[in-house]
């Protein structure tokens, strides 16, 4: 089950594949990155796969 971790703009509290819980757009981000502010603002990202 994905866990719902931040919105764009918030820094990624632990690295992984996230997806865009709008479109299901799959990143990665390591810990310490800012999820991206323009991507569906008000939309979190959650992590798909732990690292």
């Amino acid at each position: 089950m994905a866990e719902v971790f931040g919105n764009g703009g918030e820094s990624v509290p632990i690295s992984g594949q996230y997806e865009c819980s709008e479109c299901g757009f799959r990143h990665h981000f390591a810990q310490g990155e800012t999820f991206p502010p323009d991507h569906h603002p008000q939309k979190p990202w959650t992590l798909y796969v732990r690292d």
